[in-house]
């Protein structure tokens, strides 16, 4: 199938506002992280029509869908976890259920696709790309929405409402000691950099410069065959084939409007 009739998906707008103001950091870096992981199924539609059966590009490429799966899972671990525990504490009981319906809306085609991976790699199933693409398809559109619908929970105006400055900074340390937990330091973080975006968030993600350095250095070439698969290079810097499905900036003014 060539190039020109495969669908890829449109990024969320990214909304105006300070980073480094922790109510208006919330939506932004959430909105960042959500358009990393469409980015990385575009990258999997994409590149998946130039593997073919045999090749040996195509175990690497299974390796960095298998990583895309483990990304979004992660993400939403954070979000069940740690983010929607504080947040119905906040907000009320049952506040987060349409979020958490939100998740299991796409669960079963999203498992379905992990399995088809699992068996690619397991040499149970032939390489098939119109077969891949299918499942990627499955999930897609519902994730996206979901995705598009979950930033509202993040609004600053909502936060504001619910927390002081000091509560939201005690629970940024919360959320990176959690996270630390859990990373690897040569597969973890390298996809927030292939998929990743210079234009809207080049401080994203947050880290010292010579951990980046590290990371985009000797790191990145443990698994350099996988990384080559993203939407972007090291620098988040789009590939001119993902240019049309990048993002603008939210029209604050209809997000004011919505909150009067």
């Amino acid at each position: 199938m060539p190039s020109s009739e495969l669908k890829l998906f449109q990024c969320i707008p990214v909304p105006v506002g300070d980073h480094n103001d922790v109510f208006e950091l919330q939506s932004i870096r959430m909105t960042l992280v959500h358009n990393i992981a469409i980015r990385s199924l575009n990258g999997l539609i994409y590149y998946s029509q130039t593997v073919q059966a045999n090749d040996e590009k195509l175990t690497p490429f299974l390796e960095y869908a298998k990583h895309v799966v483990e990304f979004v899972h992660h993400h939403h671990e954070a979000e069940e976890d740690v983010w929607f525990p504080l947040l119905e504490s906040k907000f009320g009981a049952g506040s987060m259920a349409d979020n958490i319906a939100g998740h299991e809306n796409f669960k079963a085609p999203f498992a379905e696709f992990e399995q088809l991976i699992a068996d690619l790699k397991a040499k149970a199933k032939t390489w098939d790309p119109e077969v891949f693409r299918q499942g990627v398809y499955a999930f897609t559109p519902v994730l996206r929405d979901h995705l598009v619908e979950e930033i509202d929970t993040f609004r600053p105006y909502q936060l504001k409402e619910h927390f002081t400055k000091e509560e939201l900074d005690a629970f940024e340390k919360e959320m990176t000691a959690w996270l630390m937990a859990r990373s690897v330091p040569e597969k973890t973080a390298q996809i927030l950099f292939a998929n990743g975006d210079a234009v809207h968030g080049a401080w994203f993600p947050v880290m010292p410069p010579q951990f980046v350095a590290m990371i985009k250095g000797d790191l990145w070439k443990v698994h350099a065959d996988w990384w080559e698969f993203g939407c972007c290079d090291r620098d988040m810097k789009v590939k001119p084939e993902f240019a049309a499905y990048e993002p603008t900036f939210e029209d604050r003014s209809k997000m004011e409007a919505k909150q009067a």
